[in-house]
């Protein structure tokens, strides 16, 4: 809750007037507890899972001749049945262990000193911070994913992610509630290593699931503003990962591909993409009037 009962006591406190932000900031979180504004997490996670899935869902199952050349795997097509499970799947989920937990977690937020006062930070100390965040967490998230896919940790936990192999963007926090706690932490490291004002807490945890929703959306779209990040593996590169299934020793990067690429996981995706290369010169070659030898391969080759 904010020091100040007035914008103008809070102005003087800042020795300036407040920015547009901060007014909006002062006038909404006034008179609201550091708890209640730490429990918006849930009222995030609740609306983005709800809502920015729902135009896949409708190009799943309209199938819109528009969108159906981006799907990554056209053959696999799940009906609305399906994905309304998944939905309620997650959300029971999210009621019965991400809800309680973060009722709960507010003392560690307090501990490592995310502030809910004024000045609001700068874009260039979110941008920075968030950069960090995503790091941190990809890096951890990296050799965590890598643990369950040991023949214990596949069979025991992470199995449940891969009953869809051809992930839609409900599926992204489909998973066994010991493989949601685990990688709970993760996320959390960043923000304890580089702690940062609420806004900035909430547009990471906002980012990494709208993130998450994307990498397993099932769709390749070349329009999608991620395609400009460095380094950003995407839903082509993770949904190779699924595709493969609890053999697959490569991509287990949540976000960026320096990881596989460094420890030679990404060995798998690079063979696939070479091969592919190869089979749509030789098919452009047979149009042109030329042939080639059709031969049976293996993309599933790690």
């Amino acid at each position: 809750m904010l020091p100040y009962q007035t914008l103008e006591e809070a102005a003087s406190a800042l020795g300036r007037n407040l920015t547009f932000a901060e007014t909006l900031w002062f006038n909404y979180s006034a008179s609201k507890s550091d708890y209640v504004l730490y429990l918006h997490n849930i009222l995030f996670l609740f609306v983005i899972f709800s809502v920015v899935p729902l135009p896949l869902v409708f190009a799943e199952v309209l199938s819109w001749a528009g969108l159906d050349r981006y799907k990554i795997q056209p053959k696999v097509r799940l009906p609305f049945s399906d994905m309304l499970k998944c939905y309620k799947d997650v959300m029971r989920m999210f009621i019965l262990i991400v809800g309680p937990l973060q009722l709960v977690s507010y003392p560690s937020v307090q501990i490592i000193g995310i502030r809910t006062g004024l000045p609001l930070p700068s874009g260039w100390e979110m941008l920075c911070q968030l950069l960090v965040y995503f790091l941190v967490e990809d890096y951890t998230n990296y050799w965590i994913h890598r643990f369950l896919h040991n023949k214990w940790g596949y069979e025991k936990i992470h199995r449940v992610h891969h009953e869809y192999t051809a992930p839609i963007g409900f599926a992204a926090p489909y998973a066994h509630w010991a493989e949601i706690l685990i990688l709970g932490i993760p996320s959390f490291l960043g923000p304890a290593m580089v702690p940062g004002h609420m806004v900035t807490f909430w547009s990471w945890i906002a980012l990494r699931q709208v993130e998450a929703i994307e990498t397993h959306s099932g769709y390749d779209f070349p329009w999608t503003p991620t395609k400009y990040i460095p380094f950003y593996g995407g839903a082509e590169y993770h949904d190779y990962h699924h595709y493969v299934g609890g053999q697959s020793q490569s991509n287990f990067a949540s976000v960026f591909t320096y990881c596989d690429f460094i420890y030679g996981t990404d060995k798998g995706f690079r063979y696939q993409k070479k091969i592919l290369k190869k089979l749509k010169e030789e098919s452009n070659a047979v149009q042109n009037g030329g042939s080639y030898n059709n031969s049976t391969v293996d993309l599933k080759s790690d």
